[in-house]
């Protein structure tokens, strides 16, 4: 047990596991759910060159599309510890279950190699390389296998005793990565092979033994595929080609394994894995008809398709607002058209019926990931847009520029703004809020001058509207509702909190029969809790505000930003 340690905001529960970086806990998110926090070595965290491919790492995984994976909530590094939160995943790796309940087969084995294909696919499509790929990275969730710690063992130089832990499984290393030679997404898929034909056999590819005589084997012989289905082994064969330029791409892995004459559809590998009929009386696993998720049926609601037609997935450039002096809202010159988030097809879920084989329970999850990618194997972007929660890594679709009220720009990984005195700038975030009422977070730091800054939700770039949590250098927090035109209500506050210099504040927006409920934390405390039941706004827009003193400008710097529906 952890007791009450506390890093980054997340509260340390117990511990996971131990690796050649840090360790990984068990932690509770400030509203209540669970997290996977890897705390990172303190002789690591030290490290100013460390430290910089740690944010660089930390952006290029915040890109991967979060289906197939366990995404990043948070990062941070605090004085001499650098940590790193992801989505806990409930469920055993694929070394422990092969170890407990033997081989897959059949359809099992191909949900199971189409789903790390699949990951494989987003975390290539986001510009990373795994370079770790293996059994135990591999976690098998109720909804489908999950690849884990991608990207994290380039953090590390590699002559580092910590690199060679991470790096310290030769089973499954391609021949270039034992030469020490740069790597290629190539690495990965063969890495694919090894994982695959393990999984479907019990055995290592190429034997067990010293790692030196591994090595060997991996340069030299050939891989061990006998006992391996037979229809998949000639793709697996593939992979494991000891000239990079030979395998297939991720993409090229899919569309063998989905689209071949092996199998000619991706509902075949629906039917085979899950025994249900999929049809359209089909329920899915939210309970909703015709095997879409909650989240696929809000994004195709027509209320929802601003853009209009076939547009929904154009990325255009988000509206912003700005309030000037005397507290009225003003359009500002950076507003542009809105995009809203294209249909996808939900998970498919049902009881499991006799089937040939072990049954596993996360088979049919996968098996509808299967579904999605033959419909379309562009899959990062299809489903970065759609899935929840959303997080920001302060990308192209946050709107950046000058306006009378001051300045929004990138800042590396983060994202500033720069408000002229006596005035208040506020930003979209490029997604909308979920219909079943909306958790808004976000880290910040009030970097230069006197002011506020923070949150809000429920509004619109339009009209203005929209309820702020803001919390000032002084450290007094409030939540206030403002219109078009009026200076604002206050709802609560101001009050006292106990700020710090960067601060992380977490606002809800949820309903309560014809009121909207609000609650507000400053670093996991709940500090500010209001309502409103007159003509009370309803979900749209939510982003992050800034304002400044009314005789010095004010600079806010914000790290991370995620939205999540209430619940979750």
């Amino acid at each position: 047990m952890n007791g009450d340690r506390v890093i980054g905001g997340y509260a340390l529960r117990r511990l996971l596991g131990r690796g050649g970086m840090g360790e990984v806990h068990l932690a509770a998110t400030p509203t209540g759910g669970l997290a996977a926090v890897k705390v990172i070595k303190p002789a690591l965290a030290r490290d100013p060159a460390f430290r910089r491919r740690f944010e660089r790492e930390v952006a290029a995984a915040r890109r991967v599309a979060r289906f197939c994976t366990a995404p990043v909530l948070d990062a941070g590094i605090d004085g001499d510890v650098a940590y790193l939160v992801t989505e806990y995943v409930k469920g055993p790796d694929l070394a422990e279950a092969v170890r407990d309940q033997g081989p897959l087969s059949g359809s099992n084995l191909e949900a199971l190699a189409v789903g790390i294909a699949t990951a494989l696919s987003a975390i290539h499509g986001a510009g990373v390389i795994h370079r770790d790929l293996k059994p135990s990275n591999v976690l098998l969730s109720p909804l489908g296998p999950r690849v884990i710690d991608f990207g994290i063992a380039q953090l590390v130089d590699n002559d580092s005793l910590a690199s060679q832990a991470i790096l310290g499984t030769p089973a499954f290393m391609a021949p270039e990565q034992v030469r020490g030679e740069p790597l290629t997404p190539a690495a990965d898929v063969f890495a694919w092979g090894g994982v695959i034909a393990y999984a479907g056999t019990g055995r290592l590819p190429f034997g067990g033994g010293a790692p030196g005589e591994v090595l060997y084997r991996i340069m030299q012989e050939g891989p061990r595929l006998d006992g391996l289905d037979e229809g998949i082994r000639d793709v697996v064969a593939r992979a494991l080609a000891k000239d990079a330029r030979l395998r297939p791409t991720a993409q090229g892995l899919l569309a063998e394994l989905v689209g071949g004459t092996r199998l000619t559809t991706a509902t075949e590998v629906v039917e085979r894995t899950w025994t249900g009929t999929v049809t359209s009386g089909v329920r899915s696993s939210a309970g909703r008809p015709g095997g879409m998720s909650a989240e696929a049926q809000s994004s195709a609601r027509p209320s929802e398709a601003r853009s209009g037609g076939g547009q929904g997935r154009e990325r255009a450039m988000r509206p912003t607002g700005l309030v000037a002096p005397t507290g009225g809202p003003v359009d500002s010159p950076l507003r542009g058209p809105m995009g809203a988030p294209a249909p996808v097809p939900g998970s498919v879920g049902g009881a499991a019926g006799p089937g040939r084989g072990r049954w596993w329970p996360w088979v049919a999850g996968a098996a509808a990931t299967v579904l999605a990618v033959g419909a379309a194997l562009a899959v990062p972007g299809l489903w970065q847009e759609t899935l929840w929660p959303y997080e920001a890594g302060f990308g192209d679709a946050w709107a950046v520029g000058a306006s009378e009220g001051g300045n929004a720009r990138q800042a590396g990984t983060g994202y500033e703004l720069t408000v002229n005195p006596g005035w208040r700038l506020w930003k979209s975030a490029p997604r909308r809020e979920p219909d079943t009422g909306v958790i808004v977070s976000a880290k910040a730091t009030l970097a230069e001058g006197t002011g506020e800054y923070g949150v809000w939700c429920h509004g619109s770039a339009s009209s203005g509207d929209r309820y702020e949590f803001g919390v000032s250098g002084s450290g007094k927090v409030t939540i206030v509702k403002r219109r078009t035109g009026t200076r604002g209500r206050p709802l609560y506050g101001p009050a006292n909190a106990q700020g710090a210099a960067v601060n992380r504040i977490v606002a809800e927006c949820g309903r309560s029969g014809n009121k909207v409920t609000l609650r507000m934390w400053l670093n996991e405390r709940l500090v500010a809790e209001a309502s409103d039941s007159d003509s009370p706004y309803g979900p749209d827009e939510a982003g992050v505000y800034a304002a400044s003193g009314p005789t010095d400008p004010a600079r806010v710097r914000f790290d991370s930003f995620a939205l999540r529906p209430v619940g979750q």
